[in-house]
């Protein structure tokens, strides 16, 4: 399966549960591991049988928020037949940095993802579509790029049209809110 790597802003708290999460899923494969030693298997053995149980029992953080992701891809505001993004509009989804408007004092924390292509490029071809008409008044009032010296009066206008983009990382804050991350049962 092709994977893109993507990267993300989170909430604090939502790489906190992530962490916890991952430390949860460390120590169960330790302790399977010993389990299994204890039953009789050798060392060799033991971590054979953790590396064939991981992707159902213990799957990487990036393939629990990719559950999230395609939970959150499926509600009626972001399912949707969109049209296909343009080569144009995929190279500009792949730049790095923030969306334009204000961060609400919110500490947001960056992770790196591996996503598969597809999922990828559905979450880039929602972000897009939702935000594209903001977008394009953002841009027609020169309210974006780095280092405007805006007035209050832009700066009042640019955050009321920030409120109406989805960049790929909400979409993802909202996954992981709406339907939190958790370990296979």
């Amino acid at each position: 399966m092709e994977k893109e790597g993507m990267t993300v802003w989170i909430t604090a708290p939502q790489a906190s549960v992530l962490a916890a999460l991952d430390k949860r899923r460390r120590l169960e494969e330790q302790e399977t591991k010993a389990e299994l030693i204890r039953a009789g298997l050798s060392s060799k053995e033991a971590r054979i049988r953790i590396i064939n149980m991981r992707p159902e029992t213990w799957p990487p953080l990036e393939d629990i928020v990719a559950s999230s992701l395609r939970r959150r891809l499926a509600d009626e505001d972001l399912a949707r037949e969109w049209d296909p993004l343009t080569p144009d509009e995929l190279d500009r989804l792949k730049l790095s940095g923030r969306w334009p408007g204000p961060n609400n004092g919110i500490r947001l924390v960056q992770r790196n993802y591996d996503f598969p292509a597809a999922l990828a490029l559905q979450l880039r071809t929602a972000a897009w579509r939702m935000s594209e008409r903001a977008l394009t008044e953002l841009h027609a009032r020169g309210l974006v790029g780095s280092g405007k010296k805006l007035t209050e009066e832009q700066r009042r206008v640019r955050d009321e049209l920030a409120l109406q983009l989805y960049p790929p990382a909400r979409i993802v804050r909202q996954a992981l809110t709406d339907y939190p991350p958790a370990l296979p049962e």
